[in-house]
């Protein structure tokens, strides 16, 4: 009864669901996913569902260890917003993508009967009704890699628990990053037997260099001198940007070669992200047009694509993001795994293992308050033989828990060869 209930508010639910996506320009995009359609595919495949940006990062990662277990098995990629099928139809070009069904019986049932599927892939943790039972009904097994459960996320999956535990039943096996995911997954009614830890794909997807050519066409693009030291703030959000400035403003006449680049996570609000400095702004897209450097010492990276490879010129990387309550952090293994010195904030959940492993083994420095960030950054600043050594200890802790990627295809590669042909109505 409480799953035809569902049903029945979905149904209803889909006319001013489609109606409110038909009346934005952003989102239009997303009626798709009523009736995705699936591209054609030579043989059943691997179906991953990366949600949005973050996890078709993860995605990418996996991509290649996939191939190399399964050449003969497509890939068809999901993805469920609008910058994620961005970042896939662009990082992702090479494998088949489709918009991911909404949870919807009918556009559920329409999909899976389409693609016929091998097993479905669950990036990080998405739990809906309908997709997990329709699964289940065409004999599909559902797999979790990379699985978290979140501080944000956790708590309204404990309140319907009841109600979700007979979906929750039809997972055949989960990867989560750690052990505390993972007790939570078992709270919700998954087997414990089938939970297995294996550690965080995001050690493995990161980029452990950029070529030296690279760096240096950066440099000479942007106007900066090969010894100037760049501060560089990745990922901001609200809030960033103001403390950004403020950093700035204790800084810059202390270190007269410094130059500040800001990379704003959306670029939706460039306006508010530059609104809080008092200088001449020099805009990466600019400079890509043709225009010259005429001596700002403030960049702003307007540009999608090249964070990482501007963090490998980075003399200190800020993670955006950490600093403020509500966002939870973002990835602060791309600068250390660079052998950059990287500071975040006490706001780090997004990516708490990731956090925890570069503190403890001195390859990142977390300050307690916003307040704090200037000090941290002036004694960075100055001290290159600290630099050095938080570099070295950060790329180290990067390269020493490596290895989830293959943890989380054993425990695929278990599922698929217990996998029997799929059948309708089976489960």
């Amino acid at each position: 009864m409480t799953y035809f209930m569902y049903d029945i508010a979905t149904t209803l639910a889909a006319p001013l669901g489609a109606v409110r996506l038909a009346l934005s320009s952003r989102h239009r995009p997303l009626l798709r996913r009523f009736a995705p359609p699936v591209p054609p595919l030579p043989e059943r495949p691997i179906w991953i569902q990366a949600c949005s940006v973050g996890e078709v990062s993860v995605a990418k990662s996996l991509l290649g260890a996939l191939r190399e277990r399964w050449p003969d098995t497509p890939v068809l990629l999901t993805c469920s917003t609008v910058a994620g099928r961005a970042q896939a139809d662009s990082a992702c070009a090479d494998v088949a993508r489709a918009w991911f069904p909404f949870d919807h019986a009918l556009s559920v049932r329409r999909f899976i009967r389409q693609a016929r599927p091998r097993a479905l892939v669950l990036v990080e943790t998405e739990l809906w009704p309908n997709v997990l039972r329709g699964a289940r009904r065409h004999g599909v097994p559902v797999v979790i890699v990379n699985g978290r459960l979140s501080d944000k996320h956790f708590p309204r999956y404990r309140r319907f628990r009841r109600w979700l535990r007979p979906a929750l039943r039809c997972i055949t096996a989960a990867g989560m990053q750690n052990q505390e995911y993972a007790g939570r997954l078992a709270e919700l009614g998954v087997d414990p037997g089938a939970i297995h830890v294996t550690g965080n794909t995001k050690f493995d997807g990161v980029a452990t260099d950029v070529p030296a050519e690279t760096r240096a066409r950066l440099r000479a693009e942007n106007g900066f001198q090969e010894d100037q030291p760049i501060l560089l703030f990745g990922s901001t959000r609200p809030g960033d940007e103001t403390l950004a400035s403020q950093c700035w403003r204790e800084l810059r006449e202390e270190f007269p070669a410094l130059r500040l680049v800001i990379a704003p996570r959306h670029l939706k609000r460039l306006d508010e992200a530059t609104a809080p400095f008092d200088e001449p702004l020099l805009f990466r897209s600019q400079v890509r047009e043709g225009r010259a450097p005429a001596g700002e010492r403030v960049l702003i990276l307007d540009t999608m694509g090249e964070l990482v490879a501007f963090y490998a010129s980075a003399t200190v990387a800020v993670i955006g993001g950490s600093f403020f309550p509500g966002v939870e952090g973002h990835n602060p293994l791309e600068p250390a795994a660079l052998g950059v010195p990287t500071v975040f904030g006490p706001y780090m959940r997004n990516f708490v293992d990731p956090a925890r492993v570069l503190v403890e083994g001195g390859g990142a420095e977390q300050v307690a308050r916003p307040d704090e960030l200037a000090g941290a950054l002036r004694v960075l600043l100055r001290d290159p033989e600290r630099r050095a050594a938080m570099a070295a200890r950060g790329r180290a802790a990067v390269l020493a828990n490596r290895g989830a990627i293959g943890r989380n295809l054993d425990v695929l590669e278990a599922v698929l060869e217990g996998d029997d042909a799929p059948q309708e109505g089976a489960g």
